[in-house]
């Protein structure tokens, strides 16, 4: 039986592992993904996928080698980067939202919904601010350079 490999009955499998011959049960097939493991999936690829187009780019590339942990690559922190949502906090004072990141994401854009309009929050250095001109609900919607989106709702005044 030496060299041997495949199927025997049905019951075993005969195999070769490094030149010796390992017999083992028949294997079962793997049940169906879940809808969270292939949501799990294509979140890994996005981010792959990102991450190798983000080091072939000269500019973003610079901009994850200076944010990358000393073990990390510029593809892990771009990966890293694009896995992950970004979290942000929002604070309301005197009818003025304020959106602060709390990581190293690189936030594109804050979009903020009013039940009147919709519009663009304006960058101030480290953070974002909107001026809330009605009160209401507000839906705040950020965007960072992977393409994630971080929403966050909030019910600003009285109504």
């Amino acid at each position: 039986m030496r060299g041997a490999s495949g199927k025997l009955g049905d019951e075993l499998v005969a195999r070769q592992r490094n030149g010796v011959t390992v017999y083992c049960k028949l294997p079962r097939p793997y049940p169906p993904k879940t809808d969270k493991q292939i949501a799990n999936q294509e979140r890994f690829s996005r981010a792959n996928d990102f991450a190798k187009a983000a080091v072939k780019d000269p500019v973003r590339k610079a901009y994850y080698q200076s944010i990358k942990k000393p073990t990390q690559t510029a593809f892990n922190a771009a990966f890293q980067d694009a896995y992950n949502k970004p979290e942000v906090q929002v604070t309301v004072k005197e009818e003025i939202i304020t959106v602060k990141v709390k990581a190293k994401h690189r936030i594109e854009r804050v979009k903020v919904i009013t039940p009147s309009k919709t519009d663009f929050a304006k960058q101030k250095n480290t953070h974002w601010e909107y001026k809330l001109t009605t009160p209401g609900p507000v839906i705040i919607q950020v965007y960072d350079i992977a393409g994630n989106i971080c929403i966050t709702e909030l019910q600003t005044g009285k109504t």
